[in-house]
């Protein structure tokens, strides 16, 4: 029977530019596991870290930026790990960053890129990632009263 954990979290990064929602991709190096796809930020959670921590420390740690504010996407993304044996569960989260931040890259990637909601989709591997993109998309990064109910912090 697999096994089933929910030690990872899943964070998503966006701005608003001239009136549009950008969303932070990051490109895997080619020589890592997935190497040279595009990605959100995927994070394992430490002892003792909420999801939430976890997800915002990802974000640090692998673009640089120090996002504040943080919502819940409202989504678990589920995969199975065949390697393993394991339905892994992984709760999503966004990160609104200022429309001029700047990205550094962690070491597991060659690249980032802001794109918007179509071109986002369309560099996504995964259904569970594009599905997130477009709920951001359409609840989160609007703002307003539908986006605060999500809001953790």
């Amino acid at each position: 029977m697999p096994s089933i954990a929910a030690d990872i979290v899943d964070a998503y990064v966006f701005r608003r530019l001239n009136g549009r929602t950008q969303f932070l991709l990051l490109r895997r190096r080619a020589d890592v596991s997935l190497g040279g796809t595009w990605q959100a930020i995927h994070s394992t959670i430490e002892n003792g870290e909420s999801a939430v921590d976890a997800a915002q420390r990802a974000v640090q740690t692998r673009t640089g930026l120090a996002v504040v504010d943080a919502y819940s996407a409202d989504y678990v993304n589920q995969f199975y790990d065949h390697h393993t044996d394991t339905l892994i569960l992984a709760p999503v989260f966004a990160f609104p960053a200022p429309p001029k931040s700047r990205v550094t890259v962690g070491e597991e990637y060659s690249d980032f890129a802001w794109c918007e909601r179509d071109e986002a989709t369309g560099r996504l591997l995964f259904a569970g990632q594009r599905w997130a993109i477009r709920h951001i998309d359409d609840v989160i990064a609007p703002g307003g009263p539908e986006a605060e109910v999500y809001r953790i912090r």
